[in-house]
């Protein structure tokens, strides 16, 4: 029998053998996508957030606070059918810390618990890290006053002074664990300045918190009310300014150069602010009244400075004596009494007629020759309110036609005061 010859080109234009192979590849094909679709693969979901879970209670309870529980992610492995790990998100697993060893204040090594919650057919096969750092113990805050460091801040040697600086804040609230805040022995800020200061100058430092062996405290862990202190350093500026006095009710035309005093310390060294301290050429230590002026007077005032001034020399009084050795005292009676400024529409006579015991005090060259008729006693109605009636009132005793003589004391006449018909 002949065996019929076999052609490739023949098997090409058989219909028959396409639809046979094309069914043979589908059947592989299917075989394939099912055996994969009954095969769990693993998937790995990143960036899963950490929570405490309802232990949290628990560790409250105990008067604990967990350091370092925040913002902290893991990675998880999930195993499952294709189509369903594809479909799986961070959303769709929760992770949490297993607090169950958690027995009082320390740092603990805690397993880290990852739970299905979506309701999909997954198993979860490992978490990464699968442990957890975790620090507890009691939250407590404490108040700490806050120290200046000063460091290469100087001023020139002359003309200058610095005052002590202020800081604000002065004391500052720290508030973090327990353990933590006991390591805190002080708080300090500390202003570094290269080069003199003339001028009064504000800096801004932050607050450090140190230990007992004076290094700085990691303070990632802890809360302050305030992280940086302002610190004011005033800078005065230094003069020497005369100290002077100032006369009341002297005899008009009185020279009052023919007074010969001394002042305890004729100059005193102050400091102020360096935009206000050209202002000032003296320092007036106060009023001398004539009427208490009297043989073997003297005077001690109290340095008042203006503000924000600074007595440097620290020269709290300062006193005036006079020298008397050419001066006397003498007594007269003063007849020679009148009215001055009477107002208009209105009459007015004196009842007193005449002053006794005026002490008057002068050179005793000019008071050998005076008499009663050179002192005049003078009523001015134009320093006080006009009234109808009769009243008692002060007078003003001079001596015009003699210098360098004064009354001491004060003395009154009796004024009658009506209105004109």
């Amino acid at each position: 029998m002949k065996i019929p010859k076999f052609h490739l080109e023949s098997i090409w234009q058989n219909n028959t053998f396409f639809k046979v192979l094309s069914l043979l590849i589908a059947c592989i094909i299917w075989v394939l996508v099912a055996t994969n679709m009954k095969t769990d693969i693993p998937r790995e979901i990143k960036e899963i957030p950490v929570t405490m879970d309802n232990q949290t209670s628990f560790i409250t309870r105990m008067g604990l606070t967990s350091i370092g529980a925040d913002g902290l992610f893991v990675d998880v492995t999930i195993e499952g059918q294709r189509l369903v790990v594809g479909s799986i998100s961070a959303e769709d697993i929760a992770v949490s810390v297993d607090l169950s060893s958690v027995n009082g204040a320390g740092s603990f090594s805690l397993p880290l618990v990852a739970e299905n919650i979506s309701g999909k057919d997954f198993t979860i096969s490992a978490i990464s890290p699968s442990t957890i750092n975790l620090k507890f113990d009691r939250m407590v805050t404490k108040k700490f006053n806050v120290d200046l460091v000063m460091e290469n801040l100087v001023v020139p040697e002359e003309g200058y002074l610095m005052e002590e600086a202020v800081i604000n804040p002065t004391q500052v609230s720290v508030t973090g664990p327990d353990t933590d805040i006991a390591k805190i022995a002080k708080c300090v800020v500390t202003v570094d300045h290269e080069g003199s200061l003339t001028e009064t100058t504000v800096f801004t430092s932050d607050i450090i918190l140190l230990d007992k062996d004076g290094n700085e405290i990691d303070a990632s862990e802890l809360t302050m009310d305030a992280k940086q202190a302002e610190v004011t350093v005033p800078i005065l500026k230094t003069i020497d300014l005369p100290v002077k006095v100032n006369f009341l009710n002297a005899p008009d035309n009185f020279n009052l150069d023919a007074l010969h005093y001394t002042i305890s310390n004729e100059t005193i060294t102050v400091a102020g602010p360096v935009d206000e301290i050209g202002k000032y050429s003296e320092i007036i230590l106060g009023y001398i009244d004539f009427k208490t002026l009297d043989l073997e007077s003297s005077y001690t005032f109290d340095v008042e400075l203006p503000e924000n001034f600074t007595n440097v020399a620290h020269m709290e009084t300062v006193t005036v004596t006079f020298d008397w050795t050419e001066m006397t005292a003498k007594e007269f009676t003063v007849t020679n009494l009148s009215l001055l400024n009477i107002p208009t529409n209105y009459d007015a006579s004196l009842l007193t007629g005449r002053i006794s015991k005026v002490r008057i005090i002068g050179p005793a060259s000019v008071l050998g020759t005076m008499t009663s008729d050179d002192l005049v006693a003078q009523v001015d109605l134009s320093k006080r309110a006009v009234e109808t009636g009769q009243f008692k009132t002060a007078v003003t005793i001079t001596a015009p036609a003699k210098n360098l003589v004064w009354a001491v004391g004060d003395y009154t006449a009796v004024v009658v005061i009506s209105e004109k018909d």
